[in-house]
């Protein structure tokens, strides 16, 4: 009897446990939810966004999430105030 409720201790833990897949479902549904105000914003301001950026930014406003930061909190650490949106108009976008 004794073997039966570790078994079904550890069936409940891995249930709840969360999963790899589960966090990056979440990761992947900020960090879209983050490209697409970003692009948003370049597009309303006529300027082109670099992908570079948007990765590095939408990347550490994912991580600022992830550690219990709420949306202000975590664009207020992860976007550089005193970088202007760049103006590069004549480049080739994506």
């Amino acid at each position: 009897m004794k073997a039966r409720w570790g078994v079904i201790v550890f069936a409940v833990i891995a249930l709840t446990a969360p999963r790899p897949a589960q966090a990056n479902f979440k990761n992947n549904i900020i960090f879209s939810g983050c490209a697409a105000a970003m692009r948003k914003e370049y597009q309303q301001a006529n300027k082109q966004l670099l992908l570079s950026q948007l990765n590095k930014t939408c990347d550490c406003v994912v991580e600022q999430i992830n550690n219990r930061k709420n949306i202000e909190q975590a664009k207020a650490s992860c976007i550089n105030l005193e970088q202007p949106i760049s103006s590069n108009k004549n480049r080739q976008s994506f």
